[in-house]
């Protein structure tokens, strides 16, 4: 039974069934007598609806009950599929209208979901049961050998034929114990799209007479009247949806997703073919299931959007809805809400872990993330309430790794487009990671669990970049999606992140990085409103404010008693890519996967893959593990190959850091001459003359640091005026004076005061180097506060 396992592997995330597929009449308790009666049950003695169909919500439906809206009173199911939800609302007392377009999940709606009272009796069930000679044998002539045991086939054709003898909802449950009874037994799955013994059914004849009389008895006992008149409608959801009024719209469409796509009519399509016993169906020869010929078209990656925008489109007029759907599916979690939006909604998206079960071993696929979009009209929903709050940002410092090694640059003309800026492109590749947890990190940042459940939809559409910069050429990627989750040791904030390959380079060695572990670690950046201290509990808007406690042992410890800073009004900024632990060492990358790669096809449960084809069947562990190891000693390229190219990775890396110092330092100095002549031009104008000192001036000042120049310009300013001063307060003389004389008295200037004594005055000629350094000084030594003992002279 190993090849039956690994082959559900394959498609186990469509899969969902109860661990008891054949029900048997102990299984409804003591109570079995008297639900073979044709008579309501009370709610305590109503058995569990359980099902075995693909991508049932049975383990989910009190999820959804807690997240539908209050004071709803109808509610559309609108892919009814096993009517799962629909009964479920239905028992809850709401008017249900449900739909689906196949004739199995029809009958399944008219039986338990429009139909309030009808039951089979004992003597119907006998009749039932009872053999039919004239039955015809479509079965047995074209599915011989496949989905059932010996005999079993012949019993088909005998059941079918009695099924037509009812009619109304008797015949709608007859038809809907039959469907269940053939998709459920011993050692087979639910579909049928693998015609080998590993989906093949095992019960005999009597087994299968003794499970469908058992699924009848239930179905019996799950028929009430909720005082409401519910609806089962088949046809297209574009057409039944504006027929339909209700409070409420519940959807749960099939969807493609990275792994596969799903078309429920070609997975169940023995049972569909069975419900009019393939009148007016073709069914295909050459195909080893014995499938049927239909125009239905599967949902695929393609053209996912496009179905979605449509059945929502027809559901306007519908108050409220909600959209069950998973992660790693299509359209994406933001493109969802972008359609949903689109329609005049906002939506709140609530995630709930959630693992298929069909077989005890299961493939990554099997364990999932259920998604429900809460969707309202107008300003009715919440959804934006967690980023409505402005908070004065108080920047957390959560980021103890603000730098990764891998710096990576933008190149000069390239740019991040709008469409990437939003959410990315739909190949744009994804990954998942853990943005933070609940409690304390290294730093002394406190995140409550009410804290992350409230704030954690601020992260989506916020940057993803590698040195926590606010440069545009630092940017790699956007947040896509974020869920609060809970599990034994607490909560946490788990997102999606998408990376612009398309349009950057650095996004594209990021990925690689990412892919080969070298990047593995994330940490978050936030701003938040308030701090509050641990120790006396003081809260704070400024970190100027802080308490002793926080501005001398946030981190540490006090008195034995660790210090922290308990954030309130957290708004997520962005993230950055790391390759060590951050402050918070749970930050870390779950999966790396690239949506632009070709999708996997899946074999057919039941065939074997080419590992199994490959594989001898008297091999045992040891010796494999053997041959294994002998095969890694004499061939260690594969290892090889791999190191090599980490270091051409490396190489690559460090070629970039080599041009981005060169690029940063060419754009520095182009900026310091760009200012330099801009100060030269200016002190030209107000009618300085530099002479030949021009160029060498010009250089100089290009080469002063930021603080220098701001010194040297303040003290040319100051030269400046006292120049116009000077101008001003010199009397015109009323002849032409001596020029020696004029040449004298301008050199060795005397000024006084009354009571003062004149200044001593250096005669000496200064050149302007000498007279510019001087005024530097004076000028950047007022600037840093200190006081100068030289007094300076400018004329």
């Amino acid at each position: 039974m190993e090849m039956f396992a690994t082959d559900l592997e394959r498609l186990a995330f469509l899969l969902e069934a109860d661990a008891a597929l054949a029900i048997d009449p102990d299984e409804l308790g003591t109570d079995a007598a008297e639900q073979n009666a044709p008579e309501e049950q009370p709610p305590e003695k109503r058995p569990k609806y359980i099902t075995n169909y693909i991508g049932s919500k049975q383990k989910l439906v009190d999820w959804i009950w807690r997240n539908t809206p209050d004071g709803v009173s109808s509610v559309m199911d609108a892919f009814s599929g096993s009517a799962v939800v629909a009964y479920m609302y239905k028992s809850k007392g709401l008017r249900v209208f449900a739909n689906d377009r196949l004739r199995y999940s029809h009958h399944a709606a008219k039986a338990i979901i429009e139909n309030s009272s009808t039951r089979l009796s004992e003597a119907e069930i006998e009749k039932l049961l009872a053999d039919n000679p004239k039955a015809k044998t479509f079965v047995q002539d074209n599915f011989k050998g496949i989905f059932f045991a010996k005999g079993v086939h012949a019993l088909i054709d005998s059941l079918r034929a009695n099924c037509d003898d009812l009619s109304g909802y008797k015949k709608d449950i007859a038809l809907f114990a039959l469907g269940k009874t053939c998709m459920s037994g011993k050692g087979g799955f639910g579909h049928f799209s693998s015609s080998t013994d590993y989906g093949k059914r095992q019960d005999t004849p009597e087994e299968f007479k003794k499970r469908l009389k058992a699924n009848i008895e239930r179905i019996n006992a799950l028929i009430f009247d909720n005082g409401k008149e519910n609806k089962a409608y088949r046809g297209d959801v574009n057409e039944i949806l504006p027929k339909v009024k209700a409070d409420l719209a519940y959807f749960d469409p099939p969807y493609a997703t990275e792994f596969s796509t799903t078309n429920y009519e070609k997975a169940y399509h023995f049972v569909e073919g069975l419900m009019t016993y393939w009148d007016g169906l073709t069914i295909k020869a050459d195909t080893k299931v014995k499938n049927y010929e239909t125009s239905h078209v599967t949902v695929t990656k393609g053209n996912a959007s496009d179905f979605f925008q449509e059945f929502l489109g027809n559901a306007t007029h519908i108050p409220h809805w909600l959209i069950s759907y998973r992660d790693h599916a299509y359209p994406n979690e933001q493109q969802m809400k972008k359609i949903i939006g689109g329609l005049g909604r906002q939506s709140r998206m609530k995630t709930k872990d959630h693992k298929y079960s069909i077989t005890s071993k299961h493939g990554e696929a099997s364990s999932a993330k259920e998604r429900l979009f809460v969707c309202l009209k107008g300003n009715q929903s919440h959804a934006d309430t967690d980023q409505a709050a402005k908070p004065v940002p108080m920047a957390a410092a959560a980021n103890i790794h603000t730098s990764i090694p891998v710096e990576l640059c933008l190149d000069e003309n390239a740019g991040l487009n709008a469409e990437a800026m939003s959410g990315g492109l739909p190949g744009d590749p994804q990954f998942t990671f853990i943005l933070c947890r609940t409690g304390t990190n290294r730093n002394g940042d406190h995140f409550t669990a009410e804290e992350l459940a409230t704030r954690h939809m601020t992260v989506i559409n916020k940057k993803v970049d590698l040195q926590h910069s606010q440069e545009f050429g630092d940017i790699v990627g956007g947040i896509v999606a974020a869920d609060y989750l809970e599990d034994e040791i607490g909560g946490r904030v788990e997102c999606v992140g998408e990376l612009y390959t398309g349009d950057t380079p650095n996004a594209q060695l990021a990925y690689k990085l990412m892919k080969r572990g070298i990047i593995t670690q994330v940490s978050m950046e936030c701003d938040y409103e308030e701090g509050e201290c641990s120790v006396c509990h003081k809260r704070f808007k400024n970190k100027a404010d802080y308490c002793t406690h926080l501005r001398k042992f946030k981190g540490r410890e006090l008195d034995g008693e660790p210090v922290f800073e308990i954030l309130h009004g957290v708004t997520f900024t962005g993230l950055g890519l790391l390759d060590r632990k951050g402050a918070d060492e749970n930050a870390r990358i779950l999966q790396v996967a690239s949506v632009q790669e070709p999708s996997v096809e899946h074999q057919p449960k039941g065939d074997p893959t080419m590992d199994e084809k490959t594989k001898k069947p008297d091999e045992s562990s040891a010796d494999a593990a053997k041959k294994k190891q002998e095969r890694q000693e004499d061939n260690p390229a594969p290892g090889g190959e791999l190191e090599k190219e980490n270091r051409q990775l490396k190489a690559q890396v460090a070629e970039l850091q080599k041009r981005i110092q060169e690029l940063e330092a060419e754009q520095k100095a182009a900026a310091s001459k760009a200012r330099a002549h801009k100060l030269i031009s200016k002190l030209e104008k107000q009618g300085m003359d530099f002479g030949e000192d021009r160029d060498t001036e010009l250089k100089r000042l290009a080469e002063l640091s930021d603080d220098a120049f701001a010194a040297t310009e303040a003290a040319y300013e100051k030269m400046a005026k006292s120049q116009k001063a000077d101008a001003k307060a010199q009397p015109e003389p009323e002849k032409e004076p001596d020029k020696q004389k004029s040449k004298a008295s301008s050199e060795t200037p005397m000024r006084s005061s009354a009571g003062v004594r004149p200044h001593d005055v250096d005669d000496r000629k200064l050149s302007l180097e000498d007279r510019l350094r001087s005024g530097f000084m004076a000028a950047y030594n007022n600037r840093v506060g200190n006081e100068s003992n030289e007094t300076v002279e400018i004329n």
